[in-house]
């Protein structure tokens, strides 16, 4: 009996093979199962063609609508056509799809005027991020709305998703402001990427997080659990500066910042930044809590690893290799941490920190 079923299951397998290759024809007419990402050339649109040349060389799908393609499928009983439409979906994220609680829409690019400038930010977008670092696709629109549980909507410059970027309003774009433009998402999609790699996140708070020096009062008044900066400055006041000059990019500005009036000097600034990088970088910081306003920020060290994290990885892509441990390097700690996320950051993202 098990034989004689055997012998049944086989033919009948072999039936449904002969069935399925003999259908292979119409089956192939009926389905294209090619990619709609990818871009064709046109010698009749400029625009498509511009698109072309930036898929051709980086791989990446620079698109002006979400709909990416259509496809009959089929008909209905009343003879209606049944297509299929592949849509760019923002809602899937690194680790969950939010289609219940967030809608996207969009205000689409109408000219070619507006669709060549903002393919101008593509091509410095593309040509400055490491391969690793390109999303699937682009889209370029004039618009993006997001609205989340029912909430009034918000218009962003750009959002990254987990496989498209879209960027907006682009018409009054300078190419400086492009380059601009694409640091900063480039400095946001690495940071990402870094806190979602748990393990990575946990080693570089366990050098800070070991004696516990998060969430405390930089100088010890004997009972406030304070870490023991002595702050080896000449100006009354300038203790709470460790905030105040990791926003500060340019040593004038600081200077001549009309409610703080310490240092006359960009000499002088330096200084006075090293005395504090000093005292800090023993406890593996570059920076203080961001909990409160800039006249406070000198109470305390980082609030939790989340904060710290996020001085790190800014600073390190803003101001480079060189720059960063000329200025925190004499720390061991702090070179300790920047080892562990540069080591990431270069070779499983192919970011160049050395510029």
């Amino acid at each position: 009996m098990k034989k004689t079923f055997r012998i049944f299951s086989l033919v009948l397998t072999l039936a449904l093979f002969a069935a399925c290759n003999g259908d292979e024809d119409s089956l192939t007419n009926s389905i294209d199962f090619s990619t709609p990402y990818a871009i064709t050339d046109s010698s009749t649109d400029s625009i498509r063609h511009q698109c072309y040349l930036l898929y051709e060389k980086y791989g990446v799908s620079v698109l002006f609508n979400d709909t990416v393609g259509a496809q009959k499928v089929g008909t209905d009983a009343k003879g209606n056509d049944i297509m299929r439409y592949e849509t760019i979906d923002l809602n899937w994220n690194f680790q969950s799809h939010d289609k219940s609680s967030v809608t996207y829409t969009y205000d689409y690019l109408q000219t070619d005027a507006e669709k060549s400038q903002a393919l101008s930010f593509a091509e410095i977008y593309l040509g400055t991020a490491s391969s690793k670092m390109r999303p699937f696709t682009i889209l370029l629109v004039d618009t993006l709305y997001i609205v989340k549980d029912g909430s009034a909507a918000t218009k962003p410059q750009y959002h990254n998703g987990f496989r498209s970027l879209v960027v907006t309003q682009l018409n009054d774009f300078t190419p400086e402001d492009m380059h601009e433009l694409s640091d900063s998402i480039l400095r946001q999609m690495v940071l990402s990427r870094v806190q979602l790699d748990e393990d990575l996140v946990a080693r570089f708070g366990a050098v800070s997080s070991q004696n516990k020096y998060y969430g405390r009062p930089w100088v010890n008044d004997g009972v406030n659990g304070g870490l023991g900066c002595v702050w080896n400055i000449s100006h009354v006041g300038v203790y709470w500066k460790p905030q105040r000059l990791y926003n500060e990019g340019v040593a004038e500005e600081y200077i001549t910042y009309s409610y703080y009036t310490y240092v006359s000097t960009v000499e002088e600034f330096e200084a006075e930044r090293a005395s504090i990088f000093q005292q800090i970088g023993r406890y593996g910081f570059i920076c203080g809590s961001t909990a409160y306003s800039d006249q406070l920020a000198h109470l305390q060290s980082p609030d939790n690893v989340s904060q710290d994290l996020t001085y790190y990885v800014n600073t390190m892509l803003e101001i480079g290799e060189t720059e960063f441990m000329n200025r925190y390097g004499a720390s061991s700690m702090v070179k300790k941490k920047y080892d562990i996320l540069a080591d990431y950051i270069e070779n499983e993202l192919g970011v160049n920190l050395d510029f």
